[in-house]
């Protein structure tokens, strides 16, 4: 027998006058007051902050702070996590609350979708739930998963610039111990989709950019002595940046240091500065040559080479 009267009072009225009293006392004990909520706060503060110390963390993650409960771990170009204690009812472990990537272009940090960042959340909560070393497994995934974001765009990039107007000027190729001719990171590309983290079986591919391409040279059989930059992560999960060969930074006649900062990527300005220093160092070398060179004799009107300082500081401008 169906409740035909107790059905059209709900849906005439929206409410039931039979209801239980109880279930409505019930409900209303669920909500604590303002004094019961704070001193549920100040101890969750207690706890986390204490679980935060007690815990080994890697000296990569040394910026920590704790406030109302919630600890907030930050990593400089890749990573920032808000973390808590309770993950699936019990207080011994970690739960995220929020995820953040840094790692980005010009445009603003690479942006994953609510699902996808979820799902990577949830198997890293998994993951640091069952390891001895929580923040460990945290600061690993994380690191590792940023860096594989930061060589796909800058794959990325060097293709849009070899395709659009640095078309000639310069030549990309993928530095991988898988088949060649791959566009980007098919290990990460999963990783992002699957949101499940397991870094065995691939290596993050590198990029080496070619420019100064020499024209003469179209066969394939010859070695390349065009000047080239290699970018990949190194042992130690770093992005490396090296040049073929040995170049001094104009500003301080020193090494250059090649780098690229993982919150804003921009291949371009990185080849654009290797060829000023590049540019630098061949003059110097010519300028050394000549100076040995006890024949020449110096006029007022001889052509000196001299350096341009604010070219030199803005190498977008020099062409």
């Amino acid at each position: 027998m169906f409740d035909v009267p107790s059905a059209i009072e709900v849906m005439l009225t929206g409410g039931y006058q039979r209801l239980p009293r109880c279930i409505e006392e019930i409900g209303s004990q669920n909500k604590l007051s303002p004094d019961e909520e704070k001193r549920a706060l100040w101890k969750l503060d207690a706890s986390v902050r204490y679980k935060v110390l007690v815990t080994p963390r890697p000296k990569e993650v040394s910026n920590v702070s704790v406030t109302d409960g919630i600890a907030v771990f930050h990593v400089d170009g890749e990573f920032k996590v808000l973390l808590t204690l309770g993950y699936r009812g019990n207080v011994d472990l970690w739960r995220i609350l929020h995820m953040e990537l840094l790692v980005g272009e010009k445009k603003g940090p690479i942006k994953l979708d609510q699902s996808r960042r979820f799902a990577l959340g949830d198997d890293i909560e998994r993951r640091m739930a069952t390891s001895e070393n929580p923040f460990a497994v945290l600061y690993a995934i994380l690191h590792e998963f940023c860096i594989s974001l930061a060589m796909d765009t800058i794959i990325r990039q060097a293709n849009v610039l070899r395709q659009g107007r640095w078309k000639d000027a310069i030549r990309s190729e993928l530095i991988s111990d898988s088949a060649t001719g791959q566009t980007g990171n098919t290990p990460l590309m999963q990783l992002v989709q699957d949101g499940e983290f397991d870094s065995s079986g691939f290596k993050i591919p590198g990029l080496k950019v070619n420019y100064w391409l020499d024209e003469k040279n179209t066969s394939t059989t010859e070695p390349d002595s065009s000047p080239f930059i290699k970018i990949e992560a190194g042992l130690d999960m770093k992005i490396k940046c090296q040049h073929s060969s040995f170049i001094l930074d104009p500003f301080t006649d020193k090494e250059a240091n090649l780098s690229l900062d993982l919150s804003c990527i921009d291949v371009e300005q990185l080849i654009l500065r290797a060829i000023a220093c590049n540019r630098h160092t061949r003059l110097l070398n010519i300028h050394r040559q000549l100076c040995k060179n006890v024949q020449i004799s110096q006029s007022p009107k001889d052509v000196v080479l001299t350096r341009d300082v604010a070219a030199a500081k803005d190498p977008t401008k020099v062409y």
